[in-house]
């Protein structure tokens, strides 16, 4: 099961999420779920075997929505301990920095990273999309050798 969870204002943030999912879905008896982060639940998180976690650069870091998912689940921790994840932000700036920070705080939950993860400026064009369907199908693939 491979879990995308997102926040986005715009649908920057949306699309990539759904490429994400798009490319996960090329993997036989992968299934995958995508969740803006005010709908997912800790049983959603438990029950995921990988995820893609995804937010607006806001000031250079995560989206507060982002933010306060972390937090909510961080005494549940090493139930994430170990399984595969990646990150996408979109933004007009800081978008990179946002992608760090999230990876950061991410690392406290100690997962097994798959990277590169994506940051896009403004709008994602046909090749952020191309990328973000591969690193889905790369997210998945870790999902089922983990």
């Amino acid at each position: 099961k491979v879990l995308v969870i997102y926040d986005s204002r715009t649908g920057n943030t949306e699309k990539l999420a759904q490429a994400i999912a798009n490319g996960a879905r090329k993997v036989s008896g992968v299934e995958v779920k995508v969740k803006r982060v005010g709908d997912v639940t800790l049983d959603d998180v438990v029950e995921a075997d990988a995820y893609a976690f995804g937010s607006p650069s806001h000031f250079s870091i995560m989206s507060g929505e982002i933010l306060t998912m972390f937090t909510n689940f961080y005494p549940h921790r090493h139930k994430l301990t170990g399984k595969p994840a990646c990150v996408f932000t979109t933004g007009s700036g800081g978008q990179v920095t946002a992608l760090e920070n999230i990876e950061k705080i991410l690392g406290a939950f100690n997962p097994k990273w798959v990277k590169p993860g994506i940051a896009v400026e403004g709008t994602p064009k046909a090749k952020d999309l191309e990328q973000a369907e591969k690193l889905g199908e790369k997210l998945a693939k870790a999902a089922i050798t983990k």
